[in-house]
Parts: structure tokens; C-alpha cells; sequence
């Protein structure tokens, strides 16, 4: 058991619980990790189709618990015990010879069109199989889904978190054509397979959001020369303008149960929020002042709302309970030096994600909703626009960065929220505002 403990390090705060039948929890909020050693072994098949179809979910299941950082993949070439053995029943005397924690092992058969699989996993020092599940009557056209659900149930099992695989990011697509930067929503697999554009470049558009059951984006558009909410249907892709509005509204975000955005709305001078129920078109407004509020973000239990507002001189952070029509005041909780923006509510409710600008440069940061345990997790030059993976363990941002010729450039990052693990994703041009879209419900 101790030689497992030590597989993980983390410095400054830890807490590991380890317990018969429970996954391990690993609860950090600072610090280093070594990632644990799993060996994946490619499932069994019979026939050819099935080979092929094994190997692909291989290399999927391999990025992306590679991916997540907190997994270190031991090579096949190391494996002393074949597929068809380690299915059966591993010799764990093998497997701690290559330092392996965990050992992944399944069958996969295809019956005419429908994919099938079972799964086991394996703990090595406890020598005991944790995990057996059997997943059937899938398209063998979705064998990417099938692997990210498989990496889903192997992280979870592990660490006692959700997983986040199966998930998509839809983003703000850059391209320069001349003098002109075209930029249109693009939306892909959270690894950055099944690209695809939603809009096709006529319009300027900025900050696309996921509504929580993942079929709908709210965005801001300049249609007619003037910034509007729209919402697409992401099956039909229909769109429709959230209100006809007199001024300028932007800045959306989809309340956690989906049946109304905030937004912000500019009139007459002022910036305001106000939320619209998006089936009687009620409008409430949230803030109702002379200075510039926006950027709200929901609590994930939607009770509160946290936004940017310059009301003390600078851009700040503020929270309001969502009670009484908003009649109480709002609390200021960021207190340091510079400027901050974009803040959005973690999905576990312990942090709010935020940028921050200070001294011409700008950074990814977190705090709790109490206003305490700020910390910046990345940093750099023109550093913005957090965003939550659904179990609160990623962020994914993007930079505007040089590249080799000295051309600023736009890409997208993820980190851990420890702040390591930072990574580029990649993007078929160049990419900024991403949203971290909901876990697939099966």
C-alpha cells in the first residue's frame, strides 16, 4: 500500500483516502503531481474488423488518460503476459516487475453493425480486479464515444472523479484573409477530433456558451452592425436572437438548468445585467447602476451570481444572491492589484476561475467565492478566458502568443487547476474563447 501511496507526490497540501472497494480521492488545490503508471492492454478480438477497431480504441483510451496528466502509460513492449492471460487473470508479480499501479484489459466484439465490449481493471498492489463493466449495442461508427466512455469509467474508478472525455469545446475559430480576420464558431471533441464550423465567417462573433444539456450555444453576434445574443440549435442549427433589445447584449451564459441566460445589456451610457427565462421572456434585471457589470456567471446550485463590475474604480469581482429579485447588495471579493474579468463559477462551487490583468500582462487565476485563497495558475501576454471542464479538475484558455516570424498568434490551453499540466490543444486555425461543453448523458 505504501509503495502505491508514494506513486503520487504532491507538495504544499495533500489528502489521499485509500479504502477497500473505494476509489483512491485525490483532493488537491496546489502542488505537483507524479503521475500513476496503468498499462493498457489491447482488447481481444476474433476477427479482422475487430482488430482494427481495438486498436483505435487503444490509442484513444492512451491519449486520453495520457492527456489528463495525472496517468503515465507503461509501453506493451515491457508486458510479460499477453491479452488473452491478462483478461483470464493477470500474474501480478509481472506487472509490479514494470511498475505498473493498474492493468487494463477487454474483449471487444462486433455483432453486424453494433460494438460491444467488456472491461476490467485491475489494482496491482492490492492484486484485486476494481472494476468489470460490459458496454454493448453501439454503432460500431461511434467507437471514438465508446473509448472516451471506457477512459471515463477507468478515471472515475481511480481517482473518484468524473471523467470529462466525452466531451466537446466549442470556440471562436480565427482567420486572417488579408486585412480581415474572419472569425466563426467552431465546435470539436474535447481532443480536438470532429471539427466542425457553425457559422460561416459573415459575422463577428465572440464568447460561444454551452447550454448544460449540450445542444443549444448562446453567442454574441454583430449582425446589422450592432452586438446581439443569439442562440443556435447545435441539431437543427437554427438560430434565433434572444430579444430585440434596444441596446447592445452580449456577454451570455445559460443558467444551470438551462431555462434562462444572463447577459449583459448596454443603455443610455450603462452596463447592466439582467436575466431572461427563456420560455415566458420575463426579464429581470440583476444590477441597475451607471457603470459597466458584465460578465455574470451562475453558482452551479443557482443561488448566486458572480460578475465583473468597475463600480470601485477598476474591474472587480462581485457576487449577488439571487433572492428578492436581487435586492441585496452585492459583495465585492477580489481585493489584489490589477484588473479582473471573465470570472466563471467552478461546477463543484469551491472556486471561481478569473482573469486578471496587472502591469501589461495577464493571468489565469482562482478564488473562492469568500473572496479568499486567490492564487494565479498561468500567465502571459494576453492570457484570457477561463473555462471549466464538468468536473472542476481543467481549464481550458486561450493566449495570443508570437510565433517563429514574430506574428501574434491565438491558441487554446488546458491546465490542471493545480497549475501544472499546462498544454496546447490544437485547433485548425487559430482559436480564442473556448467553452468547455457538459458530459454526454448516456
Amino acid at each position: 500500500m505504501n509503495k502505491f501511496i508514494n506513486k503520487i507526490l504532491i507538495i504544499t497540501f495533500f489528502k489521499i483516502s485509500i479504502a477497500f472497494g473505494a476509489p483512491l480521492e485525490v483532493d488537491i488545490t496546489e502542488g505537483r503531481i507524479e503521475p500513476l503508471p496503468i498499462a493498457i492492454t489491447k482488447f481481444n478480438y476474433k476477427s479482422i474488423k475487430e482488430k482494427i477497431l481495438s486498436n483505435n480504441i487503444f490509442q484513444v483510451m492512451s491519449n486520453d488518460l495520457t492527456n489528463s496528466g495525472l496517468f503515465k502509460l507503461i509501453s506493451n513492449k515491457a508486458f510479460l503476459q499477453s491479452e488473452e492471460e491478462v483478461f483470464s487473470q493477470p500474474l501480478f508479480s509481472d506487472w509490479s516487475l514494470i511498475d505498473a499501479n493498474f492493468i487494463v484489459s477487454g474483449l471487444i466484439l462486433l455483432n453486424e453493425n453494433k460494438l460491444n465490449v467488456k472491461i476490467k481493471l485491475w489494482d496491482v498492489y492490492s492484486e484485486k480486479l476494481i472494476l468489470s463493466k460490459k458496454i454493448g449495442g453501439i454503432n460500431k461508427d461511434n467507437w471514438r464515444m465508446l473509448a472516451h466512455i471506457v477512459s471515463n469509467l477507468i478515471y472515475q474508478r481511480i481517482t473518484g472523479e468524473k471523467g470529462y472525455f466525452d466531451t466537446k469545446i466549442a470556440y471562436v475559430s480565427e482567420e486572417k484573409k488579408g486585412t480581415e480576420l474572419v472569425k466563426r464558431i467552431a465546435i470539436m471533441d474535447y481532443d480536438g477530433n470532429n471539427h466542425q464550423f457553425l457559422t460561416n465567417g459573415k459575422n463577428l462573433v465572440l464568447t460561444p456558451r454551452f447550454s448544460p444539456d449540450g445542444k443549444k450555444i448562446a453567442y454574441l453576434s454583430y449582425s446589422n452592425n450592432k452586438p446581439t445574443v443569439y442562440l443556435l440549435n447545435l441539431f437543427s442549427r437554427k438560430k434565433e436572437i434572444l430579444g430585440n433589445f434596444s441596446g447592445m447584449s452580449f456577454a451570455p451564459r445559460f443558467s444551470p438548468e438551462g431555462n434562462s441566460i444572463v447577459f449583459s445589456l448596454t443603455q443610455k451610457g450603462s452596463t447592466n445585467i439582467y436575466i431572461q427565462n427563456l420560455n415566458n421572456k420575463k426579464l429581470i434585471p440583476v444590477t441597475q447602476n451607471k457603470h459597466i457589470n458584465t460578465s455574470p456567471s451562475f453558482s452551479p446550485d443557482n443561488q448566486w451570481l458572480v460578475f465583473s463590475s468597475d463600480r470601485a474604480g477598476k474591474q472587480n469581482l462581485y457576487i449577488k444572491k439571487m433572492t428578492n429579485n436581487f435586492k441585496k447588495k452585492s459583495k465585492r471579493i477580489s481585493f489584489g492589484k490589477g484588473n479582473y474579468a471573465t470570472p466563471v463559477w467552478s461546477p463543484r462551487g469551491d472556486y471561481i476561475a478569473f482573469t486578471k490583468s496587472f502591469k501589461n500582462n495577464f493571468y489565469i487565476g482562482l478564488i473562492k467565492s469568500n473572496g479568499k485563497g486567490e492564487r494565479i495558475i498561468s500567465k502571459g501576454y494576453l492570457t484570457e478566458g477561463p473555462t471549466w471542464s464538468p468536473n472542476g479538475r481543467t481549464l481550458a484558455f486561450y493566449k495570443i502568443e508570437k510565433d517563429a516570424n514574430d506574428n501574434l498568434i491565438s491558441n487554446l490551453y488546458s491546465i490542471d487547476i493545480t497549475g501544472n499540466l499546462e498544454k496546447k490543444v490544437v485547433t485548425p486555425k487559430e482559436a480564442s474563447d473556448p467553452d468547455w461543453g457538459p458530459s454526454i448523458k448516456y
